[in-house]
């Protein structure tokens, strides 16, 4: 089972992988929400989404994280 399959039973599994887990796409779809390599791993200055409550994000960056399984109160409670 992939990561996004996963992901959509249980998000919370982005928190125990690391960049070089994540699949091309995957990285990708983070990458839209700002996320690189330095600040998935460092988790240091992390990209503005991240701070950011569901309603506050644009269009795109939730449909970017439905596809990542999350749902507004998923999300909102990381």
């Amino acid at each position: 089972m992939s990561n996004l399959q996963q992901a959509q039973e249980d998000p919370s599994i982005w928190d125990d992988l690391s960049w070089s887990d994540l699949s091309k796409e995957e990285q990708e779809l983070w990458g839209k929400l700002g996320w690189d390599e330095s600040s998935w791993e460092e988790e240091t200055d992390p990209p503005e989404s991240d701070d950011m409550y569901w309603e506050d994000l644009d269009s795109q960056s939730r449909k970017v994280l439905e596809q990542l399984g999350y749902t507004q109160e998923t999300w909102d409670e990381e």
